[in-house]
């Protein structure tokens, strides 16, 4: 089994929109991602586009027995990968625009979502299309927290991003991480 930088770079090449990163997420920033979600109680956590699951192995480790993660991941590679690194983890290949379609007959909704999607980056439709996901499958009290690196913020795409997140949740905070390549804002939504 490859190295995660090594799937890293290769995922980075061949899909750069989507991997959305020049290096892996800093602990860090996987750090940062967690500081403000309890999941101390969560029985089922969702994360969107885990990659390599710099944040993954963090959500696994906050989580209580028993409880689950369903990570979604779009590139094929990076899923088998993270099948392999973090068998914990449910891995599912698919779109995160999909997450309705793993989150029938389940007996919890989501008591959090993580995000590693470079929203900013993604086509404006794309990104609508996935924060409506998101924000439909979230009860109320539960948290979305996502990362926008810190040159993406103030771009138009980067203002779209936090116009849409205070459009739909009721509580949106960021915080600077600037220990990562590059620096980023960490995003903590409450619905």
């Amino acid at each position: 089994m490859k190295s995660t930088t090594a799937i890293f770079w290769k995922s980075f090449v061949k899909h750069p929109r989507y991997t959305g990163a020049i290096a892996p997420s800093s602990q860090r920033l996987a750090q940062g991602m967690l500081a403000r979600t309890d999941l101390r109680t969560a029985r089922f956590v969702v994360e969107l586009g885990p990659g390599t699951g710099a944040f993954t192995a963090s959500i696994l480790a906050a989580l209580p027995p028993g409880a689950e993660l369903l990570a979604i991941e779009r590139n094929p590679e990076l899923a088998s990968f993270l099948r392999y690194r973090l068998p914990r983890a449910r891995v599912v290949c698919d779109d995160a625009a999909n997450l309705e379609r793993h989150l029938a007959n389940r007996p919890h909704p989501p008591a959090a979502i993580f995000c590693g999607l470079p929203l900013s980056w993604l086509p404006a439709r794309e990104r609508t299309r996935i924060l409506d996901v998101v924000a439909d499958a979230l009860p109320p009290g539960s948290t979305f927290t996502l990362f926008q690196y810190v040159h993406a913020a103030p771009t138009p795409p980067g203002q779209q991003v936090r116009r849409a997140l205070q459009a739909r949740f009721q509580h949106v905070e960021r915080f600077p991480v600037w220990w990562n390549l590059p620096p980023a804002y960490v995003v903590h939504c409450i619905k």
